[in-house]
């Protein structure tokens, strides 16, 4: 193992991590959308379409909680098994930092 795949798995981690935040705030926007469409006129059929689109983003939500889960194992798994003379470079620093952030 080497400093490049720490790297890239705390950067899986870390990516995966904003995905499942944008997903989070895109569900609030969505909802909040939807609740001003249905107070302005419930009868309108963009409605419905907003709601498929609120569908799709709660879909998603359990997905990206699963990758980052795996995201999550896989660095720790790293880190575990380092190399000790690895253990003083700035990756190593950067996967520690992650792993506790993103727990």
């Amino acid at each position: 193992m080497s400093t490049r795949d720490l790297s890239i798995k705390t950067n899986v981690l870390k990516r995966l991590a904003k995905e499942q935040v944008f997903y989070i705030e895109e569900k609030q926007r969505q909802q909040k959308r939807i609740d001003a469409m249905v107070a302005k006129d419930p009868e309108d059929y963009d409605i419905k379409k907003q709601r498929e689109v609120l569908d799709e983003t709660l879909d998603m939500l359990p997905d990206v909680e699963r990758r980052k889960k795996v995201a999550h194992q896989e660095l720790a798994s790293l880190v575990t098994n380092i190399n000790p003379d690895l253990k003083t470079s700035k990756e190593y620093e950067d996967a520690v930092q992650a792993l506790e952030a993103y727990e």
